[in-house]
């Protein structure tokens, strides 16, 4: 029974385990109590029987609500309602048998206890309702990560770059690329180990979320590839009610300020966020389906402000004394943009632009859970995540897109032969891609520093922001990661 119980750890990414102690009036363990456990959404129960010790285990329990009940012949049956497990937990609920007879039967209600007695890990769970009931402006759920305990956020330097595109955090002091984020076992990392995140900076299809767990310190052998902490998500599944929602949340500027360097009409501000959920059966006890869409629009208008040669500069007339400007340099002198703002000294003014930053990113998600018997459940999920951001640099002519597209694949079956013999099969498929296109919009056009390049490259001067096209240049990046998981419980 202990072997059982540790191996069946394999698979406590996606579902948890339930284990107790049955023992009678006077205190003694009880062998050969059918305990029965239903999964109250979708009807799927699942038995196994106490041990000359009195201990059951039950483990690879997909998580939600349950209704345990444990019987025997000279014994008045017990049921336990309100028990609801959640991911990656092992839920200890102990049953105590009278003498009676089998019509009467005894009804506890309540919930296992929320202290963790059953494994050595130390683990914070973000809940459906934590998810479901806080307010998250952007509405990106591994922010909720923070309220845990050692977890702090970690600000990357550019929300821009082709390495910073989600929350980035610390979890008990570690490098924040040395965490895991798992989507149904599915690791959701990029080529650069960052976190799960888009282009957008954020993480969507929190509807679809059931919910996550953070595992931080002294978690088991399945939690591997990485030292830090592993964020560990599961998504919502379908059940025997049809349900679902519809949402939208709407900023705009209409009771904005504007901002101290903003020219005379502040900048335009739209951001609209909206999508649904819809699941339930397909099938009413068997096959059941879950989808959700999330879409954000951002248009957002930013006063950039930079520097540029003065009048003075452009025509060779320097603070230090007077030079000639070369005939080949003339072309990209004259593009830099003339000052409309005051002089700083050093032969520099100040330009001041406008810049609409525009970002549009879909996220799609579907769900399909299918029960071929009390012993064999499987599921299999898909998810998209497009987004695409135009951002500004520190020069008119050089905006930049950065795009990101990333799928999810995972399927798993899980089959239980006997109640000591178990297995579970896991496939998963995860690709990342990352695009940074970059743009040289000049009033005309100008030769190329390196011959065969169809930009121009950067021009560095002393006290002036780099004028030229972001250095990375078209830079594209796609990671595919296969995954096969297997566990055999004997």
């Amino acid at each position: 029974m202990l072997l059982l119980f540790l191996l069946a750890a394999a698979s406590a990414q996606t579902t948890s385990t339930i284990t107790g102690l049955i023992r009678d009036s006077a205190g003694g363990a009880v062998a050969g109590v059918k305990v029965t456990a239903r999964h109250v959404d979708t009807g799927l129960a699942r038995s196994a029987t106490s041990g000359e010790d009195g201990r059951f285990v039950l483990p690879v329990m997909p998580v939600g609500a349950y209704e345990l009940r444990a019987e025997m012949a000279g014994f008045r049956p017990v049921v336990h309602r309100g028990i609801r497990l959640t991911v990656g937990e092992t839920a200890a609920v102990p049953f105590t048998l009278e003498v009676g007879a089998l019509e009467q039967e005894l009804t506890v209600v309540g919930e296992a206890p929320l202290v963790n007695t059953q494994s050595s890990e130390l683990s914070y769970l973000v809940s459906e309702n934590a998810i479901g009931d806080l307010p998250l402006n952007g509405r990106n759920y591994t922010d909720l990560a923070l309220l845990q305990p050692g977890v702090v956020a970690y600000p990357h330097r550019d929300g821009g770059s082709a390495v910073a595109h989600g929350l980035g955090m610390s979890i008990n002091g570690q490098d924040p690329r040395s965490n895991v984020y798992l989507l149904d076992g599915t690791p959701q990392n990029d080529f650069t180990n960052g976190p799960a995140g888009s282009a957008a900076g954020t993480v969507l299809g929190m509807e679809t979320i059931r919910e996550f767990r953070v595992e931080v310190n002294n978690y088991s052998a399945e939690f591997g590839r990485n030292s830090g902490g592993q964020i560990n998500a599961l998504t919502k599944s379908g059940s025997n009610q049809l349900h679902g929602s519809l949402y939208e949340f709407h900023r705009n500027d209409n009771l904005d300020a504007r901002n101290f360097f903003d020219p005379s009409k502040k900048p335009d501000f739209k951001r609209n966020q909206f999508g649904g959920v819809i699941g339930g059966p397909v099938r009413r006890e068997r096959s059941f389906f879950f989808f959700g869409y999330e879409a954000l629009r951002d248009r957002l208008g930013r006063t950039i402000s930079t520097l540029t040669p003065d009048l003075d500069a452009r025509r060779g007339s320097l603070p230090d004394g007077a030079v000639t400007v070369n005939t080949n340099v003339r072309p990209y002198l004259d593009e830099f943009p003339l000052p409309n703002g005051p002089g700083i000294g050093g032969g520099l003014a100040s330009y001041i632009f406008g810049f609409n930053q525009r970002l549009t990113q879909d996220y799609v998600q579907g769900r399909f859970d299918h029960n071929f018997g009390p012993g064999t459940q499987f599921f299999g999920r898909y998810t998209l995540d497009d987004a695409d951001q135009q951002l500004p640099t520190d020069y008119p002519q050089f905006p930049r897109a950065f795009v990101s597209r990333n799928q999810f694949v995972t399927a798993e079956l899980r089959h239980t032969f006997s109640p000591q013999a178990l297995n579970t099969l896991r496939v998963s498929f995860s690709r990342t891609r990352l695009h940074q296109d970059v743009q040289a919009s000049t009033s005309r056009p100008l030769p190329p520093f390196t011959p065969g390049r169809t930009l121009m490259g950067d021009i560095d001067i002393g006290g002036l922001p780099r004028f030229g096209p972001q250095s990375s240049v078209n830079l594209s990046l796609i990671q595919n990661v296969y995954g096969v998981e297997e566990g055999l419980v004997l």
